[in-house]
Order: structure tokens, then sequence, then C-alpha cells
């Protein structure tokens, strides 16, 4: 028996829904082979061009809801070009949901012609979910969920940047094949009229696994996203990776050598912040070397956060007013449970040029999953621009180079900052007395020889180097800026270094990050 829905959606006769009776779906489909998916693609939109396929458009004022006055409106990608995988698509309403049937009058196609008898795509591509997030006017789009288990969020006043995944499989492994399981079927609620939260849920299906996931998603200055998961594995798998994000680094500051391009630095994220249960903060600068892979293992036991960030907002680092890779939005992963013991990878992969994510964060459970064991994990991630002030000083840049006439040494410095990002005053902030501050370096090759550790205050040049007198204005604060620099000699056949530095106060209190780097011999 068919429906029709108001917003002209067409839709299958509704069936009791529950995040429960998701799992138990899951949980089953964990039992048999993975079947293909039945929504097949008529080979009119298979070959759609890149032009033909972006010429397709969705009428937004046909969203799901849009005609509601909720809170929130859903458009639908159309399948085609690169996008030729379809979900189902669900409405879920005081506890029934009801299949949505794709419609082609929900989009424009503009000059194209549409053969005579080419059947309608089975499934759209995806959707994308929007509100008032940066004006009353205009309901923007924030959140995306298109391709395999890929989705991306935005806060207020950012563009898109970095992708998250349901789960990753095999990722970045040299020789094994990656694995990339579907969200397949979507439940969508309807809002009420002043909802702050948008409710999801998805069916995860793959070779090896399946699952059933719930995201909460409140969008803002921060967009929040409660994701609660549970999945079965179907068959063993080498890594598999919870909270999963790809991100690009093409180069920054320290890459060496840099490609011929106009500008200084170009990436979405540029480095790792790691919160461990203990409190203590450790960053890694990302970084790329040319024709080499690198993977970097963190062991952790109840880590608090971590986060891949676009720490460097300055315009005149990145001087690409069309990218806005200073604008380009952070995320924090706040784990909450099944994330108690584990490894947190980090893999970085080397890259001709900006479009291709070349770098993977994943968080591995330890230990390995059983196969047919449904396993629970539950985690919030922060769509943000930069988090709360941490009190201490924050690695602010990396630099690596070699002392004059010196080419057999390495140089590195480091600057650190607090605040990281100028602040306006309250009260009359001073800065701190560094006098007897000293910066602490590991390395962890003891065939290496530290030959010269220091520490300077560069605070003032930066200072005097913002235009207008900006940085004598009694209305901000100015970050501090330290500089920690040393030099070291490695053995001529080593071919990297793992690095700590820190720094610390006369009785030895870290003040600061713990800066961890893995540097590579790049001739």
């Amino acid at each position: 028996m068919l429906a029709l829905l108001a917003g002209s959606f067409t839709v299958i006769h509704a069936e009791d829904f529950s995040f429960n009776k998701l799992r138990e779906q899951a949980r089953k489909m964990a039992t048999t082979p993975h079947q293909a998916s039945p929504l097949n693609l008529a080979d009119y939109w298979k070959n759609l061009t890149y032009d033909q396929h972006r010429d397709i458009r969705f009428k937004m004022d046909s969203g799901l809801w849009a005609d509601q006055n909720a809170a929130f409106s859903i458009d639908f990608f159309h399948p085609g070009w690169t996008a030729k995988k379809m979900v189902t698509l669900h409405e879920v309403r005081g506890g029934k949901e009801e299949t949505m049937k794709f419609q082609q009058k929900l989009f424009d196609y503009g000059k194209q012609k549409i053969p005579a008898g080419t059947p309608p795509p089975p499934g759209y591509a995806g959707w994308r979910a929007r509100t008032h997030l940066n004006t009353e006017t205009y309901m923007d789009e924030f959140l995306v969920f298109m391709g395999a288990s890929y989705f991306r969020a935005i806060p207020k006043d950012a563009p898109y940047g970095l992708s998250a995944r349901g789960l990753s499989i095999n990722s970045g492994l040299p020789g094994v094949p990656e694995e990339f399981p579907d969200f397949s079927e979507f439940y969508l609620e309807r809002p009420e009229k002043d909802s702050k939260t948008l409710k999801a849920w998805a069916l995860l299906d793959g070779d090896s696994v399946s699952g059933a996931y719930q995201f909460q998603i409140t969008p803002g200055i921060e967009t929040v996203m409660d994701i609660d998961a549970e999945i079965t594995l179907r068959k063993p798998v080498v890594q598999l990776g919870l909270a999963p994000f790809s991100t690009m680094f093409w180069f920054g500051e320290s890459t060496y050598p840099k490609p011929l391009d106009f500008r200084p630095e170009v990436h979405d994220s540029d480095g790792l912040l790691m919160e461990l249960g203990s409190g203590n903060l450790h960053y890694r600068p990302l970084e790329t070397t040319k024709g080499q892979f690198r993977h970097c293992v963190f062991t952790m036991e109840k880590p608090r956060s971590w986060a891949l960030l676009q720490r460097d907002r300055s315009f005149s680092s990145y001087q690409d007013p069309e990218a806005l890779y200073h604008n380009r939005p952070s995320v924090k992963v706040e784990p909450i449970e099944g994330f108690d013991f584990g490894k947190l990878h980090l893999i970085e992969m080397p890259t001709r040029d900006e479009t291709d994510d070349n770098v993977i964060l994943l968080w591995e459970p330890t230990p390995v999953l059983e196969v047919g064991k449904p396993y629970h994990f539950h985690y919030r991630l922060r769509w943000m621009r930069d988090p709360a002030a941490s009190g201490i000083f924050s690695v602010r840049a990396t630099r690596s180079g070699t002392p004059v006439q010196k080419p057999d040494q390495v140089l590195m410095t480091i600057d650190f900052a607090k605040p990281l990002q100028p602040q306006a005053k309250v009260g009359d902030p001073k800065w701190d007395d560094v006098s007897k501050l000293k910066p602490v370096v590991t390395i962890n090759q003891q065939s290496v020889k530290i030959i010269h550790v220091g520490l300077s205050d560069i605070s003032m040049p930066n200072v005097d180097d913002l235009p207008a007198g900006l940085g004598r204005s009694d209305k901000l604060h100015m970050p501090q800026v330290l500089r920690a620099f040393f030099v070291c000699e490695p053995p001529k056949d080593l071919a990297d270094m793992d690095m700590t530095c820190e720094l610390q106060d006369e009785s030895g209190k870290c003040v600061s990050e713990r800066w961890v780097y893995l540097w590579r011999k790049t001739q």
C-alpha cells in the first residue's frame, strides 16, 4: 500500500522502529555472508560525466520537512559519475518508519536530455542537512553523509574540511586491501519546530562487518555529534578503526622539499592533539615526506580526548582566498564508552597535490574484537574552530633545518604560545616570567648526540609584526611566544628520529604541551 506524505515524498507503509530493533537487524546480518546491494543504477546514470552530474541540482525548496517550518531540512544527492552506490532512506515519526522512494521531480536536470525509457535511480546517493546556522534568513548546510560510511560536518562560519567515517578496516596498510563498509540505510526523525538536535540512525554493512549507529547532531558555534554504535564482525580483519578520520596535508612550514606552489602552506589539518588519561597534552604536528609512508602508533589507556586541528589561523600562512584553509574546522573526539584500551594510529602518506586525503587517524581497540560478538562504543565529536585554551603553552609552529655550514647536524625549532591566538583582555593579564623556564628534549635513538638546547622569547617581534599597532591595543592580550630550539647530530645511516620537547619550570613542572615528532631524512 502506498501513501503520500506532506512535502510530496512517496513512502511505503509504516513499520515500528527503534534503535534496539536496528541493532537486532545488524546482529542477524552478521550471521550470514555479506550480500551486494540490490540497488542497481542504469547505464545512463553510471556514465554521467563530471559536468553532467554537477549540472543536476536538488531543489532546495523541495527538501524533506522544508514545507513544515521545521528546524531542519534534508536535501538528497542524485547518484551518478563517481557516486554510483545508493542508500535507502526512511522517515521516522512517532516510533514508526516509512521508506521514501526516489523522485526525479525533486531535481533540476539543467540542460540534460534523459533518453526515453531510462529508469530512474532506485535510491539516493546520500543526504545533507540544513538549518539556520549562520543567519535567520537562510538555511545553511552543515552536515553531509555520502559515500561508504563517510560524513562531514561544520560549525558556524566555517567551510568543510576533514572527513569522518563510521568505521575503517585495514586503512593505510601497505599490501593489505582496504575495505569500505557502507551506511546502506538511514532513518531520519522528523524534528519538532523548535528542536535544536537532529536525530538519525544508520545501518552499516560490509564484507567483514555489520552494525547500527545512532547520531544526535546539534549544530552551532560547535557542531556536536553524539554517536552511539554497535558493530559485529563477520570475519577477522587486520586492523579495525573506530572514530576514523581522513584529512589532507600536502605541505607546511617544515615540509622539505616544498612543492612549486605560490602558497606557503596547504593543508586541511596541521596537528594531532592528544589528551591522555592523566590530563597531559601531547601535540604531534602533521607532516609528509616525499615518497615515504609514515605510520605512528600511540598506545593509550583511557584517553580523555584527541583532536585533529587546523591550528594555524593566519591567512598569510596560506594566501588562498578561495580554499580558505585558515578557516578549516578542527574536530575533537571525546570517548564515552568502548575506548578504555587501544592504539591511536596516525598514518601519513605522500601526495601529489591537495585533491587527496592522505592522512588517516583511527582508534584500534584492544583486545582484538571477536567475530560474531557485538561490540558497543559511544563517543562524541565536536566540530569546532579551536579548542578552549588549556592555560599552558601550546605548540604554535615547527620548523627544521641545519646549522650554518654543518649539513650533518639537524636544527629543530618549536614555537610555543600562550594564549595561542590574541584574546580580549580581562582585567590586566601579564605575560609570564619565563626567565627560569627551560626546554627539555628527548630523542629515543641513543646514537643521536644532542649538541645544544636553548629557549628564546620572541613575543615582542611577533607583536611588532602586526599592522597598525594592533599588538599595542589595550583591548587585546597578545600571545607570549617562546621558541625552543635544539641541535643534534644523528649517525649518517640513521633514517628517522623520534623526538619530544616540552617546557618546564624550575621545579620540573611541565608548563606546555609535549611536542612529539617523527623526523625523517629527506636526502
